[in-house]
């Protein structure tokens, strides 16, 4: 019984993990980049203006706000940081101009953004942060 759940518990980490690693989209009618990214917690087909922003997050924001932007720890240059949730009562709170800076110039222990994403792609990241993960 236990070699059961075990083969089970592994076979489910297994899934879990491939999916959420699967950074190609696939050319399978049906799936577009929206519907087989998982950045955003509501990632849909509605939004398909935002499948370039959903790149850019995972390359960027993931790593340290995860790829539902729930936050938590990150360990950057060595040092444990707490990563806010971009779905906190806080972050939603800050209009668009402040979440623009935020990302363009950082604050705390945020790094700049200013120096490796055009300033278009930080405005689509805003939008993105806004609808899927905000549900604005």
């Amino acid at each position: 019984m236990k070699l059961i759940a075990i083969g089970i518990g592994c076979a489910l980490v297994t899934l879990t993990f491939l999916a959420c690693n699967n950074n190609a989209p696939s050319n399978t009618a049906g799936n577009s980049p929206a519907a087989t990214n998982s950045a955003g917690a509501n990632s849909t087909a509605a939004n398909p203006e935002l499948a370039s922003a959903r790149i850019t997050y995972e390359k960027n924001c993931a790593g340290c706000h995860g790829p539902k932007a729930e936050g938590g720890t990150a360990k950057v240059n060595d040092k444990q940081i707490k990563v806010p949730s971009l779905k906190s009562d806080r972050a939603i709170k800050h209009d668009d101009k402040r979440l623009t800076e935020t990302i363009t110039n950082g604050d705390e222990e945020m790094p700049s953004f200013k120096d490796k994403l055009k300033s278009q792609d930080i405005l689509d990241l805003v939008k993105l942060i806004r609808t899927d993960f905000q549900g604005k």
